[in-house]
């Protein structure tokens, strides 16, 4: 009786420890979910993707260009026709009868073009002038005739205020001189009567 309690409980012994082993066993696949917690994981190419794109730097737009001064047309410089120039200074012609004038602006026909003179007309008269005085520009011309036009003007007004001052003192002057004369022949008059009041007394 006491040997089969004895190999009873050895036996309950054994089948309680193999039975732990399988039921040990049997808890791993359920504690560890490395291999699925990989599978659930999205697969490595896609973060990288994204993180790719969201990464990537915008493209810098290149300033805007001048845009406007590219429009711009360029000053076009505007010459007379072959042949036609005009007096940048004021030049002079000496005749055998009298002395002629050209203001800045004045038109002239080349004749002939040297190093540093040449020979021009006015229509009536040929002379040589320095070709330095001389512009084919349009526009320089128009520049230096309104200019010179400009000044005289001003020159003629200083003269016209000039005259007109001067005619102003003079004007007073007579007119004090007058008033000056006009007391004295009062005074005249005056003493000429006393006199001849006495001689009668």
């Amino acid at each position: 009786m006491d040997r089969r309690l004895a190999t009873a409980i050895i036996a309950v012994c054994v089948i309680a420890v193999f039975g732990w082993r399988v039921y040990s066993s049997g808890q791993k696949p359920v504690q560890a979910p490395a291999s699925q917690s990989k599978r659930v994981q999205a697969p490595p190419s896609t973060p990288k993707t994204v993180q790719a794109s969201a990464l990537r730097p915008k493209p810098v737009q290149a300033p805007p260009s001048n845009s406007v001064a590219a429009r711009l047309p360029t000053t076009r410089q505007r010459l007379a026709p072959e042949g036609t120039y005009f007096f940048l200074k004021r030049a002079s012609l000496k005749t055998e009868s009298s002395i002629i004038g050209f203001a800045p602006g004045t038109k002239v026909t080349m004749i002939e073009q040297r190093d540093s003179t040449s020979i021009v007309s006015d229509g009536e008269h040929q002379f040589e002038t320095a070709s330095s005085e001389l512009t084919n520009d349009l526009d320089i011309a128009t520049r230096v005739a309104k200019a010179d036009f400009e000044a005289q003007r001003k020159i003629g007004d200083f003269i016209v205020k000039t005259v007109q001052e001067h005619d102003k003192q003079q004007a007073e002057e007579i007119a004090t001189f007058d008033k000056q004369q006009a007391e004295l022949d009062r005074k005249l008059r005056s003493a000429t009567q006393h006199t001849r009041a006495k001689s009668r007394n």
